[in-house]
This record gives C-alpha cells, sequence and structure tokens, in this order.
C-alpha cells in the first residue's frame, strides 16, 4: 500500500533502449528515468542495442531522479556453429561488489571481437558465467525461442530452451514476455505473448513482463521510424520485409497502469491459473530487485582507478613520490635567471599539493607524467595546453612547459576543492605520430590498463536533412541541393531558419507549396542530436589499473593490423566517465603547427602496435 492507502502499482521496465542505440532508440535517458520516476518507479534498467553507450547517462540520470538504475545490454547471439539464433537481454545484477557489472562489460567486448557485426557466442558467454554468474539471460520475442513460438513451432520453441538450459543454470535464465498489441501473426501479438508464459510455465522458468521499450513517449514512435530507415539504410517505404521493424506505435514507456492491463489481457488470452497476473509482475519485480546496481560499489561511481603504483615507476606512497619529484622539479626550473623567486614556486607548490592530497590525486599527476615522459623518449615533441598550464606542479614535473607564476595563471581554474569533474591536461603532440603514441602507451602500460576513447557523434543539419531524404524516397539531387544550404544552424532550428534567414527564401517558399518538403523539414528536425555513428575520439586515452576491462566494454577501433581497443564511451560526459574511470589523458595532434619541423626531419616511423592486440 502507498501512503494514500492505494494498491501499489509501481512497475520497472527490464528492457529499454536509450537514444545512444543509435538509429535504434530514440529518448536520452534523463528523459526515460523522469518518466519512470514520475510513473512511481523505483528501477530502471538500460538495455542499449550492442553496447553500453548510455551506461554513465543512465547512472547519473537515475541517481538525479531518485531511483535505483539497472544496466544491460540487447546483443545478438551465435550458436556453436556460429549460426545466428536471434537476440537476448543481458542484465547485470547488482549488490555484489561490481561482480555483475563486470560480467557485462565482459560480455559486451566479447561481443564486438573481430566479427563484422557485434555478436556474442553462446559458449563464450557460458565461459564467462561458469564460475560465479552473475547475469541474467532474458530470452524474449526476438530470441531462438521467441522466433519458433512466433511461427507456431512449440516443439522447436522448447528444444530451443532446452539448449539454453544446457549451456547456462537455469535460475540465469527468464522467459521475456512482450505484447505491442499487434495483430495475430506479427510479432507483438498476444497470442505469442500468451504462448511465450505457456511455456514457462511449462518448463518451470520465470516469466517476467516488458515492453521492450525503444522511446518514452507515443509520439516519438515516428522517430523511431526514421532511425529504422537509417539502420537498413532505406527508405520506409521499401521496408516492409524487415522483420525488425516496428509494427506500430506501442514501444514506448508506459506507465504502471497500462503494464498491468497488458498483463492481465496476457494472461487472458491463454489457459493459466488464477494467480498467474499476480506471478508475472511479482517476477518482474523480483528481478528489478536483484539487478538494481549501487552506484558506487556495483559502478564504481566517483571511485576514480589510477595505473598500480609499479606501472608508473614508484614505490610506496604515490604522495611521498610525488612531493620528492615535484621538490625537485621546482629546484631546477626555478633556479635559472629570470624566473619568479624559488620561494614563492615553492609556496606555490604548497599550496597546490594541499589541494591534491585532499582531492587523493597523486597517482594521477604521476600518471599523465609518466605519459608525457614516455612521449618524450620517443621524440615527439609535446606540449600540455588548457587550464593544466596554470600548475606548477605540472611545470616541475616537466609536463608542462609553460611557467605559471610569471604568466599570471590560475590553478583553481584547473583543480579546487569545490570542481566536481577531474582536471584535464590536455597534451599536445605531432599530427603524424598520435597513433605511435598510442601504440606506446599501449606497450608501456599494457592492454589491460589501456583503452582508447569513443565519441558519437550526432547528426547535424546536413546529415540528419540527408537521412530525412533517405527515409522519404526522396530524389538524391533535390535533398543534396537542400543539404548544401543549411549550414550554422541545427536541425531542430530548420523552420525556424527557413523564416529567418533571407539567403533561404527560395527553400521557404518550396517548401511552402510541397507538402513532401515539408515532412522533409520536420522528419529533419526529429532527428537532430540524436547518435548517428561511434569513431575514435580524436585523443583520448584510457589509463587504469587491471581492474579497467571489468568496468567498461571495449571495441576495436578499426584502426588496421595494429588494431587497439576503444572504451564504449560518450564523449562529453565527463561527470559520470571520471566518476567510473580515471581521467583520460588527452594526446591532441596538432598538424600546422609541426609542419615546419616535419619538414626539417622527415623519418620513417611505421606504426607497429601488437601490444595493444587483444
Amino acid at each position: 500500500m502507498d501512503p494514500r492507502g492505494r494498491l501499489d502499482v509501481s512497475f520497472s521496465h527490464l528492457h529499454v533502449a536509450s537514444h545512444l542505440s543509435a538509429h535504434y532508440g530514440v529518448t536520452s535517458s534523463a528523459a526515460l528515468a523522469g518518466l519512470a520516476a514520475e510513473d512511481g518507479a523505483s528501477f530502471l534498467a538500460l538495455t542499449d542495442r550492442d553496447g553500453l553507450y548510455g551506461g554513465p547517462k543512465h547512472v547519473g540520470a537515475c541517481l538525479a531522479a531518485g531511483i535505483s538504475p539497472g544496466l544491460g545490454a540487447d546483443l545478438a547471439v551465435l550458436d556453436e556453429h556460429q549460426e545466428p539464433i536471434g537476440r537476448i537481454v543481458l542484465l547485470a545484477h547488482g549488490q555484489n561488489r561490481g561482480a555483475g557489472f563486470a560480467q557485462l562489460c565482459r560480455t559486451v567486448s566479447a561481443a564486438h571481437g573481430r566479427r563484422e557485426k557485434p555478436a556474442i557466442l553462446r559458449d563464450e558467454l557460458a565461459a564467462i558465467l561458469a564460475d560465479d554468474p552473475a547475469l541474467t539471460v532474458m530470452l524474449g520475442p526476438e530470441s531462438d525461442v521467441g522466433q519458433a513460438i512466433e511461427h507456431r513451432d512449440h516443439a522447436g520453441a522448447g528444444a530451443a530452451l532446452d539448449r539454453w538450459r544446457e549451456w547456462l543454470p537455469a535460475r540465469h535464465l527468464v522467459i521475456e514476455v512482450v505484447c505491442h498489441l499487434t495483430d495475430q501473426g506479427v510479432r507483438g501479438n498476444v497470442v505469442a505473448a500468451t504462448r511465450m508464459l505457456s511455456l514457462a510455465e511449462s518448463a518451470g522458468i520465470p516469466a517476467v513482463l516488458t515492453n521492450a521499450v525503444r522511446y518514452g513517449l507515443p509520439d516519438e514512435a515516428a522517430t523511431a521510424d526514421l532511425a529504422d530507415a537509417a539502420r537498413f539504410l532505406r527508405p520506409l517505404a521499401e521496408l516492409d520485409d524487415v522483420n525488425e521493424l516496428q509494427v506500430n506505435g506501442q514501444a514506448w514507456l508506459k506507465p504502471a497502469k497500462q503494464m498491468r492491463q497488458i498483463a492481465r489481457m496476457i494472461v487472458g488470452a491463454g489457459t493459466h491459473d488464477d494467480g498467474a497476473v499476480q506471478r508475472l509482475l511479482t517476477e518482474t519485480e523480483r528481478l528489478a530487485e536483484r539487478c538494481a546496481l549501487d552506484p558506487v560499489s556495483d559502478v564504481g561511481w566517483k571511485q576514480p582507478r589510477m595505473p598500480e603504483a609499479s606501472v608508473i615507476g614508484i614505490s610506496g606512497d604515490p604522495h611521498q613520490a610525488l612531493w620528492e619529484r615535484a621538490r625537485a622539479g621546482v629546484d631546477e626550473r626555478y633556479t635559472r635567471p629570470g624566473m619568479p623567486s624559488l620561494e614563492d614556486a615553492h609556496r606555490a607548490l604548497e599550496h597546490e599539493m594541499r589541494i591534491v592530497e585532499q582531492l587523493g590525486m597523486p597517482s594521477y599527476f604521476l600518471t599523465v607524467a609518466k605519459v608525457a615522459d614516455i612521449i618524450r623518449e620517443m621524440g615527439i615533441r609535446i606540449q600540455a595546453r588548457g587550464s593544466g598550464v596554470g600548475s606548477v606542479l605540472n611545470y616541475a614535473l616537466h609536463t608542462s612547459s609553460v611557467e605559471p607564476i610569471s604568466n599570471g595563471l590560475i590553478f583553481e581554474r584547473f583543480l579546487s576543492p569545490e570542481r566536481t569533474n577531474l582536471p584535464d591536461i590536455d597534451l599536445d603532440v605531432e599530427s603524424a605520430r598520435r597513433h605511435d603514441v598510442y601504440c606506446e602507451v599501449f606497450a608501456r602500460f599494457g592492454s589491460d590498463r589501456v583503452t582508447l576513447m569513443s565519441m558519437i557523434n550526432a547528426y547535424r543539419s546536413r546529415g540528419a536533412v540527408r537521412d530525412a531524404g533517405l527515409a522519404l524516397g526522396m530524389d538524391e539531387s533535390m535533398i543534396d541541393m537542400i543539404a548544401k544550404q543549411m549550414w550554422r544552424f541545427n536541425a531542430r532550428e530548420f523552420r525556424d531558419a527557413l523564416r529567418d534567414k533571407p539567403e533561404l527564401a527560395d527553400l521557404a517558399d518550396a517548401v511552402r507549396e510541397s507538402r513532401e518538403l515539408d515532412l522533409v523539414v520536420d522528419v529533419t528536425e526529429r532527428l537532430d542530436r540524436l547518435p548517428r555513428h561511434i569513431s575514435v575520439h580524436p585523443c583520448g586515452v584510457i589509463l587504469s589499473d587491471t581492474s579497467l576491462l571489468n568496468r567498461t566494454p571495449t571495441q576495436l577501433s578499426g584502426m588496421g593490423p595494429s588494431d587497439v581497443a576503444v572504451r564504449q564511451a560518450r564523449h562529453g560526459q565527463h561527470g559520470p566517465h571520471q566518476a567510473r574511470h580515471p581521467r583520460r589523458a588527452d594526446a591532441v595532434g596538432h598538424g600546422p603547427r609541426c609542419q615546419r619541423a616535419r619538414t626539417a626531419d622527415r623519418r620513417d616511423h611505421r606504426t607497429r602496435c601488437p601490444a595493444a592486440r587483444r
């Protein structure tokens, strides 16, 4: 009962994609968490497609909304013969000091292996869960079990379920029941849903109810249609034969009341006992409780991890080692003619070191200094940039070559107890040698402590209008003409730009006279800022201890024979990322400033990076 004497009507959504499921989900984690909290939910899982791209955002959004986060992934599966057997949803168990989250990260990384498309081998999954499984596998409509049910192959569904039980412990398998109120014979219909429930009952396996959510509100269904067209690179009118498309607009984050109605509808469509509705809902909440993550102990929220002391060349207390190196650096650099007084330098260093000690960050500074030393040892030009050059400590460590006192630079712009984010030290290097730097860092620190950072490239105006035209099946030359006129404004501002910009007057007239062009404007605005593709961040290198790959999934960068792992993370979410991992070391390649030096010093430096391969 709630405080007002009503029956508890909360519902926990277990299968939800955010907008960071590129070309699939369309709603941000913040909006999804807000909707869930508004409906009275105490838990919300995020199960992005093919990865954990939205994981940090989701945890932060749930914390802000006052609900418990769950994390999982929607992955394609291959059988022991490497044949596709549909898709499954994995959910990490919580309250186990990160064991579930670690297995989830390892599984997603394995799915990205060296295959053309991400997919986890069932025997790989079984191996990851062999010792102490901390994941639940949901077998839903897109699994081999669900596909057999959809085709009314009950014997085949039972056989497929038996094979799963041979590979994984039965207590870590559940049947996912989904009903999108479609017509009979179409995925998401109530008949298939009640048959899935019957299969679970006959097999003695729990069944849970989800809505396989792709968007937060019903009116976002049209945006999901556009995402489908972009995913398959075909106009919507030609996608009727594609089995993965949504048939209607029911895949939204429905409130508890509607989900309970769907549960009753599913049970009513089959032959089930009187307690089937309550049992289905109870098992759903039981799994949600099992998968509720503690942000600190399970995910490592605001718990940065640095490389071990031995890896960065120190023994004993990192704070003492930093003090010794910093004092020696000050004595070396501030005794030169024309420098600020040695007394002022030591006073500034003491001030900075008090803050560094207070924030527990000695290892961070030693790690960045180690990277800077490695780059110099390679004979590569390096220069620190940004607020980090305002630090006497960085100058003393030779991380920066800019003397901050005489230049009037303020340390607190870089680091202070009032700042919630970790500091940012950019290291500019020669652009032609950046890949060499990556490879050397992998070799020195080890591939279990290093990844590159990924970034998600979002739709801007031109890309959005091109994919909008693709979805609507418009003539390419017409879309190309429109795209070339879209500059200096965001896609979501397309209609405002037509109204306000004189140079778009002819296009504005054409839009007023054409329903098709008017629709293009609406569609373009819907795509604004949604993810378009993932790429390697141009400078981010993630350094941590050997727990790194238990705290972030990775995928290959696509850099060729010397491929390296890239962390699945969205650039721009510094708070959550810094909370789960140590701060990245930015090795920014700059071309123009190094061009003259490279002309005078041409050397062959072929890129070899065997240590980075996993």
